[in-house]
């Protein structure tokens, strides 16, 4: 059996990494309000993912991975969407 030691580097850097995946395609243009709190937290977090992605990410990369997210993880939005079909 074999065993990482928590300071092995690899291991750290992967979980230093954002989640965030970034798929650039056609796009269209939302408008929406959310909370100063979130505005806040997503700015940091846009420093963040473009200081460890090394590349810059926008807000737009970041609410079309968290809306994905939410709608794969939605189980009842994905029966709903099946009976829709």
């Amino acid at each position: 059996m074999t065993t990482i030691p928590e300071n092995n580097p690899t291991a750290r850097r992967s979980s230093e990494r954002p989640m965030l995946q970034i798929n650039r395609l056609n796009h269209v243009r939302i408008n929406a309000k959310i909370l100063d709190g979130t505005d806040h937290k997503l700015k940091k977090y846009l420093q963040f993912a473009s200081q460890k992605m090394d590349t810059e990410i926008t807000s737009d990369d970041v609410v079309e991975y968290a809306l994905n997210l939410l709608f794969d993880r939605d189980p009842a939005f994905k029966s709903w969407l099946r009976q829709k079909v």
